[in-house]
């Protein structure tokens, strides 16, 4: 008895406001059914019941939105109903004044299959005038909008089964490459070519009937004596074929990847530096990327942790100017090598296409994934009511051509290659400051100080424009049109690029040994990189309570030449770890374990959103988040990347670089 009076008080306000979805204007069979969930006990109809969201302790600390998801798996179990998600947004709400205002209330409901979600919006208009009426209950312009599940909610489309019949396809290829580079099948054919290519070996006409192949179906009587072309292009063709599969062999692939062991032109500590910018954006989106429906205290997380450790890790963003930078160095360094190499030469359509080779076919078939096999694996209230959230989006097309930061779409095709953007049209523009370095490097390094001073006053003007703070996360996240103005430009990203090429210059000019740093300046250069980054990382105390002008000229400042500030930060650890003998930092960075990590980097960059998504679009309740359950997050979502992302090295970057260097002519 007290059981059921317990159930019968728990669910009164849902049997309250449920009962006026009975004054449905619509179908006949909607209301018959709506009246039977309410006064017709039986199992199926409790259920229903019971997934009705409700309001639950802690309404007054929620942000903005009171989520009331209810259960929704039991409502989908459910095969005469239907889940619908019921937004409505409130001015006011009949609680203590200051408490909560401007609020949006999100309430789930589980009502019968037959019912539309115009027929929804309409009662609940009805419950809201008998509240106002009746007991006084203001909700002053509560206006519903209500979704339902659609069944699927997304169909399967040609993209899907195409995707996953190529993925299948590669799969294959790394079981046959592995069976064939375990058992060495084809090692004959190989010795063959060998062997047929060798000018001192005697041709096919020169050996003894004895010793030549048969003819299909012809006794030994009549064989005849192919041609010697025909023997070596069957040769050759067969070896091709054993090296392209052998190039998506696990077992040879994975022995390159965890191969620790480097050249004697390779820079170690970049490996380190890689990976640790790698990890820092992971947390960043970890904490960031959670919308506001997901969470249930927001602003909790947000001022965990004290001022100085929510600085460095909302600050994220600077992580991706450390590989601008880092790509800098690169492309400088080996670039030069090459030209003291080949005399000032160099096929340059080849330093295009095989950077195209590098990037985009790992790029393409994430894409692909993101746009037709992600959106499959959620199953949340939110996504399954408004399939726009997950549906592809737009400029795929742009993506390849890497033109996709210079788009206003509304919704961007996999919005995390920007970088890949911007990082591409650095490397177009790069060989005009290379050889000038190479050839008269005074002129390399006025175009790099012209090209410096533009764009810093380009950021300024922009950021002057937008009235942008003194505050990196602040105007990504605050100011309306900072991503796609600022954020995502080549032109305002510049210093962190400009100055990997200076160093790489220095590398190549000076090499591992040719300039020495004394202890005390290190210590003294170690001070000022240290002030920079805190200057990028550490909010201005006391700016935003200034005059307005003074704040707008303080943050057109910081928005222009923080990365300035960041990128002598930067410049100053590879110098130290390269000039400065036993530095701990040197140490730390060139730690042999960093680089098979380095090596997936890339993948993981790609992979770790599409994880991280599919992480919280299954959650359908909101999490009571903490620092200590997002830090579990981020280990599970980088721990995954890294995995995954070594599985697309495997099973693609690595044979499109070996096929790449099999068949295509390299500078």
């Amino acid at each position: 008895m007290a059981s059921a009076t317990t159930l019968q008080l728990g669910y009164i306000v849902v049997v309250i406001i449920a009962s006026y979805l009975c004054t449905v204007e619509g179908t006949t069979s909607c209301g018959d059914q709506l009246e039977q969930l309410l006064f017709k006990a039986t199992e199926p109809q409790l259920k229903a019941l019971d997934s009705f969201g409700r309001p639950e302790a802690g309404f007054l600390n929620a942000q903005n939105t009171a989520i009331w998801y209810g259960h929704y798996r039991e409502c989908s179990d459910l095969q005469e109903y239907q889940y619908c998600l019921i937004d409505m947004d409130v001015d006011q709400v009949v609680i203590p004044p200051g408490i909560r205002s401007d609020s949006k209330i999100r309430w789930g409901v589980c009502v019968p299959a037959n019912c539309t979600a115009e027929e929804v919006d309409s009662n609940i208009n009805t419950l809201l005038e008998y509240l106002l009426y009746n007991f006084n209950a203001n909700l002053t312009n509560a206006t519903p909008s209500t979704s339902c599940v659609s069944d699927p909610p997304l169909p399967y489309s040609i993209g899907f089964y195409v995707t996953i019949s190529v993925a299948v396809i590669v799969l294959m290829l790394m079981f046959i490459g592995s069976v064939v580079d375990v058992l060495g099948v084809g090692e004959q054919d190989k010795l063959m070519t060998q062997h047929s290519t060798d000018p001192s070996t005697p041709r096919q006409g020169d050996q003894s009937r004895e010793d030549l192949p048969l003819v299909a179906g012809r006794s030994s009587g009549d064989s005849v004596e192919p041609r010697s072309e025909d023997v070596d292009f069957l040769i050759k063709l067969k070896s091709a074929l054993r090296e392209t599969v052998l190039a998506f062999s696990v077992y040879r692939n994975m022995a390159e990847l965890l191969n620790v062991q480097e050249g004697t032109r390779a820079i170690p500590y970049l490996h380190g530096m890689r990976v640790l910018s790698m990890l820092w954006i992971i947390v960043g989106h970890v904490m960031v990327h959670g919308r506001p429906t997901d969470l249930f205290n927001t602003s909790d997380v947000r001022l965990s942790g004290g001022i100085l450790f929510q600085s460095i890790l909302w600050n994220y963003y600077v992580g991706v100017d450390t590989f601008l930078f880092l790509s800098g160095v690169l492309v400088c360094y080996t670039t030069l090598g090459k030209l003291r190499r080949n005399d000032g030469h160099l096929k340059w359509h080849w330093f295009y296409i095989h950077r195209y080779i590098r990037l985009t076919p790992l790029m393409g078939a994430l894409m692909a994934i993101n746009s037709f096999v992600e959106p499959h694996l959620y199953d949340n209230p939110d996504v399954n009511v408004d399939v726009s959230i997950i549906t592809a989006g737009d400029g795929w097309w742009a993506n390849l051509l890497y033109i996709q930061n210079f788009l206003r779409l509304e919704r961007r095709c996999f919005l995390i290659t920007w970088y890949l953007a911007v990082d591409m049209q650095f490397f177009l523009i790069s060989p005009v400051i290379i050889l000038a370095l190479y050839r008269k490097p005074s002129l390399g390094f006025v175009q790099i100080g012209i090209l410096l001073l533009v764009t810093t006053g380009i950021t300024a003007l922009l950021s002057w424009q937008l009235h942008t703070p003194a505050s990196l996360h602040l105007s990504v996240t605050e100011i309306p049109g900072y991503f796609t103005t600022i954020y995502d430009k080549p032109y305002t990203r510049t210093p962190p690029y400009l100055f990997g090429i200076i160093f790489g210059y220095v590398l190549y000019k000076r090499g591992s040994t040719g300039l020495t740093i004394s202890q005390t300046m290190s210590y003294f250069c170690w001070a000022i990189a240290v002030c920079l980054a805190c200057l990028v990382l550490v909010p201005m105390p006391g700016v935003t309570g200034t005059n307005e002008t003074i704040a707008q000229v303080i943050g057109s400042g910081y928005q222009a030449l923080h990365r300035f500030a960041w990128s002598g930060f930067l410049l100053w650890v590879v110098m130290s770890c390269q000039y400065c003998e036993n530095g701990l930092v040197n140490t730390i960075l060139s730690w042999k374990a960093w680089i098979p990590l380095s090596r997936v980097t890339y993948g993981a960059y790609l992979l770790h959103i599409i994880l991280l998504r599919v992480f919280w679009y299954n959650h359908i309740q909101p999490l009571y988040a903490s620092m200590l359950l997002q830090t579990f997050n981020f280990m599970g979502v980088a721990t995954l990347a890294y995995i995954c992302a070594a599985i697309t090295y495997v099973g693609l970057e690595l044979p499109v670089a070996r096929i790449e260097q099999r068949y295509l002519t390299k500078p």
